[in-house]
C-alpha cells in the first residue's frame, strides 16, 4: 500500500537553510532524466543560492552545464542501465540483459561503495532520477532520499522481457527493494500509473521553458524573411540517430527541416539544416523557437511541444510503458499525430505536419512542476 497525494502550486515561504549538498543521481538513458531534474533544481537554487550539487550519471558535463547554470561536480559513471539502445526507437534486449547482469554482480559490494562516496562527499539529500542504487545507498545511510521520475526501471524492464524470465524478475525485485526505500516519490504527470515507492506526491509536469526566439533562428537559418515556410524540428533525444530521412526530407520543399545529426557530404540543401549549424544555442530556446516537432514520445520532447504550444508528431519506439499515458496527457492538451515507422522512414509524412499545423491549438496546460516539487523539498528536506 502506498501513500499518494496530489500538489500543485501555492505561494510560500520557507526560510532556506545554507550550504545544503544534494547528491543528484541520473540514469544516463538518453537526455529525458536530466531534463525533469534541471528545471527542479533550478527553482531549489533561486532559494537555495549557494547549493551545493553532485551530478552522477553518463551525461555530457556541457549538457549539464548549459541546463543548470549553477557550480556542480561531475561524475559521469552511470548508476544504472536504462535500456541499452544504438538508435533511438530500437531496444537492445540481449545487451540490456548482458549489462543488467554486470551491475547486478556484487550488488552489496557496489551500494557500499555508494555509500562510501555520499558520505565523503557529505550529501544532505539524495536526489534521484532514477537510478536505485542511489536511493538505495542513501537510504542506507539514513540520507533523505527522493525520487524525481514519471517511470521506474522495474516497469520498463517487465513491458520489454518475458514475465517468467527468472534472471529478469530477480533483478526487477532488486529494484523495486531498493525504490521502496525512498523517503519520497515525486511523480511528474504523466507518469506510469503504478510504482513501487511508499510514499508519492503527483505534481505537475515539469519542463524547460526556452525563449521563443524564431526570428533570430531563421535569420541564424539564412531563412529569407519572404520565405513563410514553416520550420520543423525533427530530433529523438540524446541517443543519436543516424536513420533519420534526410534524403526524402531533402525532397520536401514545402518546409524547413531543423535536423538533429551531423550531415553527410551532399546532405546540404537551402532547406536542410543541421542542429548543429546553430552553435550554442540552448536547446530549449530552439525547441521554443520552430513551428513543429517531430520525435519518440518520450516525456522531455512531449511535454517540451505543449509547454510552447507546438504540434507534436511522434514515432513510437515499440512497447516503451510510459508511451500510453504521455500520449494520453498530450491529445488531452496538444495537437499530436502518430507517424508509423515505415512512413517515418521512407520520409512519407509532411502532409500529416500540414494536417497538423492547419488544427487550432487547444489552451496550453500548466507546467509548473519544478515549482511544485522544490517547495515540497524546500518545505520537508531543506529548509
Amino acid at each position: 500500500m502506498t501513500a499518494e497525494t496530489n500538489m500543485s502550486v501555492q505561494p510560500f515561504a520557507v526560510q532556506a537553510a545554507s550550504g545544503k549538498k544534494i547528491w543528484c543521481a541520473l540514469s544516463g538513458h538518453g537526455f529525458g532524466h536530466w531534463g525533469q531534474m534541471a528545471p527542479l533544481l533550478r527553482q531549489l537554487i533561486r532559494h537555495l543560492p549557494d547549493l551545493a550539487i553532485h551530478v552522477t550519471g553518463a551525461l555530457p558535463s556541457q549538457v549539464i552545464a548549459d541546463m543548470l547554470g549553477h557550480p556542480f561536480t561531475h561524475d559521469p559513471v552511470n548508476r544504472d542501465v536504462g535500456l541499452v539502445q544504438s538508435d533511438p526507437l530500437v531496444v537492445d534486449l540481449s545487451a540490456t540483459r548482458d549489462s543488467l547482469r554486470a551491475l547486478h554482480q556484487d550488488w552489496s559490494g557496489k551500494v557500499a561503495d555508494e555509500r562510501q562516496r555520499m558520505a565523503d562527499w557529505g550529501a544532505d539529500l539524495i536526489l534521484g532520477n532514477v537510478p536505485y542504487l542511489s536511493i538505495q545507498a542513501g537510504a542506507e545511510l539514513g540520507i533523505p532520499s527522493v525520487a524525481l521520475t514519471s517511470l521506474t526501471w522495474d516497469r520498463v524492464m517487465a513491458a520489454y522481457f518475458p514475465a517468467g524470465d527468472a534472471e529478469i524478475n530477480a533483478w526487477c525485485d532488486t529494484m523495486r527493494q531498493a525504490y521502496g526505500r525512498a523517503s519520497l516519490a515525486l511523480r511528474a504527470t504523466p507518469a506510469l500509473p503504478d510504482h513501487p515507492f511508499p510514499e508519492a506526491v503527483e505534481i505537475p509536469p515539469v519542463s524547460t521553458f526556452g525563449v521563443n526566439r524564431r526570428a533570430e533562428l531563421r535569420w541564424q537559418l539564412q531563412i529569407d524573411r519572404s520565405d513563410t515556410r514553416p520550420l520543423v524540428m525533427v530530433s529523438f533525444g540524446g541517443i543519436p540517430a543516424e536513420r533519420l530521412p534526410v534524403a526524402a526530407l531533402r525532397a520536401r520543399r514545402d518546409f524547413h527541416w531543423l535536423i538533429d545529426r551531423k550531415f553527410d557530404h551532399g546532405d546540404h540543401a537551402c532547406h536542410l539544416h543541421p542542429v548543429q549549424s546553430v552553435k550554442r544555442w540552448p536547446f530549449a530556446d530552439l525547441s521554443a523557437s520552430v513551428d513543429l516537432i517531430v520525435s519518440k514520445p518520450g516525456y522531455g520532447m512531449a511535454i517540451t511541444a505543449a509547454a510552447h504550444g507546438l504540434p507534436f508528431a511522434y514515432v513510437r519506439r515499440g512497447i516503451f510503458p510510459d508511451e500510453e499515458p504521455i500520449l494520453s496527457w498530450c491529445d488531452r492538451h496538444n495537437r499530436i499525430a502518430e507517424i508509423d515507422r515505415e512512413a517515418f522512414e521512407a520520409g512519407r509524412f509532411a502532409e500529416k505536419l500540414h494536417e497538423l499545423l492547419a488544427r487550432p491549438a487547444p489552451p496550453r496546460p500548466a507546467i509548473d512542476g519544478a515549482e511544485v516539487g522544490a517547495r515540497i523539498l524546500l518545505e520537508r528536506y531543506l529548509g
